[in-house]
């Protein structure tokens, strides 16, 4: 499909050029390549093109501008965009310039490959669009031609759209819900649902649905269960029956479950069969789901290691000093309190857990002479145990799935007026965790006896909690803060 295919490669990275070109003519193609824009311009204008891929960030022109070019200088061109940062902005204007796709880096070699040889079926459209302009011969054609674009257009914006909504999911989204939710917008069903298979039992169980009214309630069983044995001995991607598409959902070659969906009824008659653009989208869908199903896993797998050396470097912290463990315990009751009152989302709250336990853990690099001394710290001293949120931060910056909750760490005693270390910043600058631990941690320090000091009542504590409000802390959560613990709430002292 692409042999002889002259193609024009622009990207200001030689590797990439070097990869693609030599990817492209072991299939045959014949390429050429630019690293600028204007190089791709003079090329353009004196060999012949059929497709060009562009990346969107060139030094000396943008990629869409260098787009709008090569379409008026020859409009058959097909040109595909390519990009490392995802923009709604170029995209659009990407499309609206005439680009045939757009594809994110990096992406699979397969999948250029299928956008190639779309972009050629939607070049050859141009040509004969063009060729039918010129000669003025066939109106009609016109027409259909420009239905067939418009249709293509719309299957453009439709993949986008899909590819955009699995994208932009995030590590707390149910992506079988958004699955199903998705199939059943897209293909315009009455019925869509997401069961799950048993391979120990050999059954599907329903796990995801989403209906029109309209569909009969009282059918809450699996319709194919029959020939479920003989599809799983006979794998295929899709499965038809009736006015049902059935799509197995496959794991690196392990059935996880299967996406059914059932047409939306036309009138009095039942649309029975599937147009080829409904088998493509939800085969579209199932890949998408398939990537965002097998990332939670290998993400829960990453996850589950870092939280058992996260439970490590808690218990070390403890085994050095009695008085850490038992503080880490209160402050973080208390934070996650406070959380809720002051309205955190959930993605806040779940780095306050990871976080509050272990928001001295820089003190492990402490020396046991400054870190268990009785004593009041000299000047000297105080400054080096000062060291220990930013210790803390590299040692769970090790950690990149953690590098959020690094930055509360280094930011716990920071101060709402900006004079506190070991940056200075101040306000809202400072992380909405960060100004919870470091009221909690206060309140939790003043209350609790010490070698060198006797605990203060919570009363007084609180007293100096108010009087630092705005200064030292945040004042929004300073009067949270404060009702909460007149409610009882103080980290089970």
């Amino acid at each position: 499909m692409l042999e002889g295919k002259h193609v024009l490669v622009v990207d200001d990275n030689l590797d990439i050029i070097v990869a693609l070109s030599d990817f492209l003519e072991l299939n045959g193609c014949k390429v050429i390549s630019a690293t600028t824009g204007k190089e791709a311009i003079e090329l353009v204008k004196n060999e012949k093109i059929e497709i060009a891929i562009l990346d969107v960030r060139l030094p000396d022109i943008n990629g869409v501008t260098l787009l709008d070019i090569i379409k008026k200088e020859n409009p058959t061109i097909a040109v595909i965009m390519m990009t490392g940062y995802s923009s709604h902005k170029d995209i659009i204007d990407a499309m609206k310039k005439g680009a045939s796709d757009f594809l994110l880096k990096p992406f699979e070699y397969d999948n250029l490959i299928m956008v190639m040889i779309r972009a050629l079926r939607e070049r050859s459209l141009l040509i004969e669009k063009e060729s039918l302009f010129k000669n003025l011969e066939d109106k009609k054609k016109i027409e259909l031609l420009n239905r067939e674009l418009q249709s293509k257009i719309k299957e453009l914006t439709t993949m986008y759209n899909i590819s955009n909504q699995f994208n932009t999911l995030n590590i707390y989204d149910d992506v079988y819900d958004k699955m199903v939710n998705i199939a059943y917008d897209v293909i315009g069903a009455s019925l869509c649902r997401f069961y799950i298979y048993d391979s120990s039992s050999g059954e599907p169980i329903l796990f995801k649905e989403k209906r029109d009214a309209n569909e009969d309630l009282a059918e809450d069983k699996i319709f194919f269960t029959g020939e479920l044995s003989e599809w799983i001995r006979n794998p295929k991607r899709y499965f038809l029956k009736d006015d049902i598409m059935v799509l197995p959902i496959m794991i690196k070659g392990e059935l996880i479950g299967f996406l059914t969906v059932k047409k939306k009824r036309n009138g009095l008659e039942v649309i029975s069969t599937h147009q080829d653009s409904d088998l493509f989208f939800l085969k579209l869908i199932g890949e998408k789901a398939s990537s965002q199903i097998e990332n939670r896993i290998l993400y829960e797998s990453l996850f589950d290691n870092v939280f058992k050396t996260h439970m490590s470097l808690i218990t070390a912290i403890n085994k050095r000093d009695s008085y850490t463990e038992n503080h880490c315990k209160r402050v973080n009751d208390m934070a996650l309190s406070l959380a809720e009152k002051v309205g955190l989302n959930n993605i806040e709250k779940d780095i306050l857990r990871v976080v509050a336990p272990v928001h001295d853990l820089g003190k492990i690099g402490v020396p046991d002479e400054i870190l268990l001394k009785p004593d009041k710290l000299t000047d000297v001293e105080y400054e080096i145990m000062k060291n220990h949120s930013i210790l803390g931060q590299e040692i769970l910056s090790q950690f990149e799935i953690l590098s959020r909750e690094s930055v509360i760490i280094r930011n716990h005693h920071e101060r709402f007026d900006g004079r506190g270390y070991p940056d200075g910043i101040s306000g809202e600058a400072i992380p909405a965790c960060a100004r919870i631990i470091a009221i909690c941690d206060t309140f939790d320090a003043m209350t609790t006896n010490r070698p060198y000091r006797r605990a203060v009542s919570i009363e007084d504590a609180l007293k100096e909690i108010q009087m630092c409000s705005g200064s030292q802390f945040d004042p929004i959560m300073v009067e949270a803060f404060v009702k909460m613990i007149l409610n009882g709430n103080h980290g089970n002292k």
